[in-house]
Formats: C-alpha cells, structure tokens, sequence
C-alpha cells in the first residue's frame, strides 16, 4: 500500500471529498485492527475497557484525517513506510491514550493502574546528582545518545528512542508502557530490556568521559 499517496490524497478532501474517503478507508482497515490491540492492552483499568479502547481509535483517526501530511516516511529510520507509519499511529495513540484517561480521572478513582518497582535494575544505577548531571547531558545537541543511535539498526533506534520518551522522572516505568512498548514494537519485554540495558551501559560510560562524572 501507497501510504504517501492516500495521504496525500486525503489532504486535498477540499476538492476531491470521495477520493480522499476512500484513501482514508483504507488506511482505517489496514491499520484499525493492530492499533485497536494495541490501544486496548495499554488500557489497564477494567471499567469501560472497551468503550475507553474504541473512543481513542477513533481520536487517532481523526487526528490522521486532520494532518494527514504530518508524517512522511524517513529511509534512515524505517525499514519500510508500513512500519513507519504504524510507530507514528502508535505514538499518536499514546499521547491520546493519556489524554483521555487523565480526562475521565472520575470514572477510575478506584482504579490505580500497576507501577513497576523503582528499586528495579532498569534504573541507571547512578546517584542523584549523577543522574541529573546525565539528564542534562542528553538534552545537549549531538549527545551521547545520538552517537550511540547512529550505531544500531533503525528498529533498535526507535525503541530507545521511545524508551527514553516514556521514562518518567522518577525513574521507574510504568506497566501500561512496558505494554505500549511491545505491542508498538511487536517484541517481547525481555528483548526490549537486553536493549536498553546495553544501551544503558553505553550512555554511563561515554557521560562519565563526557562530564567527567566520577
């Protein structure tokens, strides 16, 4: 599937209202059913699961149909525009995901999704002021980061990418994410986790040369 052309035919809906219809119909059929799983397992409360899972889906869609040229397909970081396009639907999803629990905080007062233990080995073992100290580091332009993506395959990239974008400030992360994380990848935790933890292990070392950390 074109996914460029139909997005680019949906942007011109002003002029051309059926073809882009159409375009967008079969986008919708092609990606409904994995963004549609993948929405739901992130979804960790029991009440309106499903109601909850099915309004997102048709937020991100209308998000698409709205900015349909948001995205283009970037050779250098997606083996193909299939996957590309799905990790950018995945992102979407997400951020609408947050947005529209957070909005029906009512609904789930009773309901606290799981965190994973802050005292996990997923954390960069560094003290405080070393951990501040590598934060700052990694909002510098070229940073260790970067150097350290340039190495890896596209798919690893975007799972570091998307790691460090769900890492909250507490250093933990939460169950819903670890969930996000495997189905927008289409892997399983433990691959993920060996992942990051080489990567991990490469940003201490290259921060402590970089800031003299000691």
């Amino acid at each position: 599937m074109d996914i460029e052309f139909h997005l680019l035919a949906i942007s011109e809906k002003e002029t051309h209202l059926k073809e882009a219809k159409t375009s967008f119909s079969i986008i919708y059929e092609h990606f409904r059913k994995f963004l549609y799983n993948m929405i739901i397992k992130s979804i960790h409360y029991k009440s309106h699961k499903e109601e909850f899972a099915k309004t997102i889906l048709n937020e991100v869609f209308c998000y698409v149909w709205n900015n349909p040229l948001a995205w283009e397909f970037n050779q250098k970081k997606h083996k193909s525009p299939d996957s590309g396009f799905r990790a950018y639907l995945s992102t979407i999803a997400y951020y609408k995901t947050l947005e529209y629990l957070r909005a029906n905080e009512s609904y789930l007062k009773n309901e606290t999704p799981k965190v994973d233990d802050v005292n996990n080995d997923w954390l960069f073992n560094l003290e405080v002021n070393e951990y501040e100290t590598l934060e700052s580091e990694l909002q510098k332009k070229n940073n260790v980061l970067d150097g350290i993506l340039a190495n890896l395959e596209p798919k690893k990239q975007d799972i570091v990418r998307v790691y460090f974008q769900l890492y909250e400030g507490g250093k933990k992360m939460r169950s819903e994410n670890i969930k996000l994380m495997e189905s927008m990848f289409n892997t399983t935790w433990d691959n993920i986790r060996q992942i990051i933890s080489r990567v991990k292990k490469q940003i201490k070392e290259a921060a402590k040369k970089t800031t003299k950390i000691q």
